[in-house]
């Protein structure tokens, strides 16, 4: 039987398909229902992050009770603020805190995070990484209101002293000037933050492997490996975990107003709190605005140098 050849010159070529090209009003309408639907999106940005934030600029300038109208005062809650015992007191506060406050919240997690990575079993990491994290359940408020408890004459931390021993260094923390602002900072032991941590091990898990077993062949001990691979490798999210320890320290108002409400008498008040408590308790609405804008600046300010240093370095 014989086959019959098909030539090359007689098969049938398919022909390629051509790129669509879109009309240029295709292109105009498509354009217009993207906008469409995230326009609600910058509508709530628009009314409840930059209106307060624009409006609080503007009420800065002003003395303002709360109900009648503002009258235009100028720069006068700002050299107030200046000449204020308490504000200036409170600058001290949040800087002390600061001092404490951001090393604690970066290098404990750090080092839980260097452990738990080391793990031989991607289940134990599993576990202990839960573990940790599962307290990101419990509200903020709670877990202050706990620590009050602690604090209290008759709490956890004063029968823990008692029992090993130590009933000399037992305290009313939370009522003592000189001890109270410490008990503040000094909350949330062990301080290993569940969100700091998951950044940290993140960005240990997007090391390639091949770095650290050539590390690890070039004779690196597991610190030189640490400080000198990892620790270069995960900067971006140290510089995150920065900002975002910066701003939370300047904007913490629920410690203090739930544990000391900025007592025994101002030895607790920050920033943050006095522009609460001038506004909400002596209607000093202008005043208050015109110390959340410096708060505002001086925040900025430092985020938009950790920016400029971090995109100069990477």
């Amino acid at each position: 039987m014989n086959v019959p050849v098909i030539s090359d010159a007689s098969r049938e070529t398919t022909p390629a398909k051509s790129p669509i090209r879109r009309s240029p009003s295709a292109k105009r309408r498509t354009r217009l229902v993207a906008y469409a639907f995230i326009a609600p999106t910058f509508f709530f940005i628009l009314a409840f992050s930059y209106y307060p934030a624009i409006r609080a600029l503007v009420g800065a300038f002003t003395n303002w009770d709360g109900f009648n109208p503002p009258t235009w005062v100028g720069v006068a809650n700002f050299i107030e603020a200046f000449h204020d015992p308490v504000f200036l007191a409170s600058i001290g506060h949040v800087a002390l805190w600061t001092a404490i406050g951001i090393p604690l919240s970066l290098i404990p997690p750090f080092f839980v995070a260097q452990l738990i990575f080391q793990l031989r079993s991607q289940r134990s990491q599993y576990v202990y990484r839960t573990l940790f994290i599962i307290s990101m359940v419990l509200p903020a408020v709670v877990g202050i209101l706990i620590w009050e408890y602690i604090y209290e004459p008759s709490g956890m931390l004063n029968a823990l002293l008692k029992d090993v021993g130590l009933r000399f260094l037992q305290h009313a923390w939370l009522a003592n000037p000189h001890l109270a602002l410490w008990a503040v900072i000094l909350m949330g032991f062990p301080w290993v933050a569940p969100f700091n941590l998951l950044i940290y091990y993140a960005g240990l898990q997007a090391i390639p492997t091949e770095l650290l077993d050539a590390a690890a062949v070039d004779g690196a001990t597991r610190w030189k490996r640490v400080f000198r691979v990892e620790v270069p490798l995960i900067m971006p999210q140290v510089k995150l975990l920065l900002v975002l320890a910066i701003v939370g320290v300047s904007q913490n108002l629920l410690t203090p107003l739930l544990m000391t409400g900025g007592g025994p008498g101002t030895s607790t008040t920050t920033p943050v709190f006095y522009m609460y408590d001038v506004a909400i308790n002596f209607d000093q609405y202008g005043y208050g605005m015109a110390i959340a804008f410096m708060l505002f600046v001086v925040v900025m300010g430092l985020a938009l140098l950790n920016m400029r240093y971090f995109q100069s370095e990477n």
